[in-house]
């Protein structure tokens, strides 16, 4: 089968194109993005200024946190703890539920909209027919929940090796108590990340055939198997250069530190923050680009399954 010349095209450098041809899409991603980020800042700081009329350090406790002892730290946070547990647990529960709720709403609308025009471009540039345009807003808020749901396997499997490791007796090897606790997390990460990497995908599905949130995931999952190499290569790339990314600026955050002596305090705290800003925006750009790459893989694939079959010779061969 001979393919037109958009099925050739590099399905990374697809994704970058697609952020140019739609200037709207980075701070879009931006909005919704950092809208839930303060948000949830601002949510966190209100719990501990909450927490915090409930803690009462006397003297020997600020000379002990403020100490390079970890274990006399450690000690008195966990003495500090001890008595307002329920209280802080039920903080960390509100604090939860609210984040989730804004993270359902901000991701829906943001993530939507997002999704919904580079599919919508990338079938123009294509030439290919997809679904009437739509919000389809509850399918996306309903994957969003699963999103959200799905971080709870971390969370879980986070204590339920806590909770086995408490069944071992840790003074008789440290060892197995730690294996316990990493290969339950370990297991966990694994589960989320695929299920994550699906919910990821499903609103693809939703703005490319206007699909319902189970049968979008159904799509999504049949989508991997389809293109496992593809897309493995696909979030690979990516994460390799994030991860560069990364690197580049924890480096330069090193040096600052490192100038600590010579800078006042507020320049550093300028400048770390001015680095941190910076990774969370080229995180975003990447991030957008590899949903770009997988929405380029999904519309490339309407190509070849709108091809019509080669025609067959009178001696029964196809014809190319």
């Amino acid at each position: 089968m001979r393919y037109p010349l958009s099925m050739s095209a590099d399905a990374n450098r697809e994704g970058f194109r697609i952020l140019r041809n739609e200037p709207a899409l980075f701070p879009m991603e931006l909005l919704w993005r950092w809208s839930f980020g303060l948000g949830l800042l601002a949510l966190t700081f209100l719990a501990y200024s909450h927490l915090r009329q409930f803690v009462l350090l006397t003297d020997a406790d600020e000379q002990a946190l403020s100490g390079q002892n970890p274990f006399a730290v450690a000690e008195i946070a966990a003495n500090l703890i001890a008595p307002m547990l329920p209280l802080l647990l039920r903080t960390c529960a509100q604090v939860f539920s609210m984040a989730a709720v804004l993270w359902i709403i901000t991701a829906a609308l943001g993530r939507g909209i997002i999704t919904r025009v580079i599919v919508r471009r990338l079938a123009q540039d294509y030439g290919v027919a997809i679904a009437a345009d739509a919000p389809h807003w509850v399918s996306f808020a309903v994957l969003q929940l699963g999103r959200v749901l799905m971080l709870l396997i971390l969370v879980i499997g986070y204590f339920v090796g806590v909770f086995i490791a408490g069944l071992i007796n840790a003074a008789a090897n440290v060892l197995v108590v730690a294996t316990v606790v990493f290969c339950s997390l370990t297991l966990a990460s694994v589960v989320w990340s695929y299920v994550n990497w699906v919910l990821s995908l499903a609103p693809i599905f939703v703005a490319r055939d206007a699909l319902p949130p189970l049968d979008a995931l159904v799509e999504a999952i049949a989508f991997i198997r389809r293109h496992y190499p593809r897309l493995t290569s696909i979030a690979l790339w990516n994460s390799t250069l994030r991860g560069v990314a990364a690197t580049a600026i924890s480096l330069a955050s090193i040096f600052t530190v490192a100038l600590s002596t010579a800078l006042p305090p507020w320049a550093v705290t300028v400048l770390l923050a001015l680095e941190t800003l910076a990774y969370l925006v080229v995180s975003d750009i990447f991030l957008l680009a590899r949903l770009g790459a997988y929405a380029s893989v999904a519309l490339r694939e309407r190509i070849l399954s709108a091809e019509p079959p080669p025609s067959p010779d009178r001696s029964g061969t196809a014809v190319r």
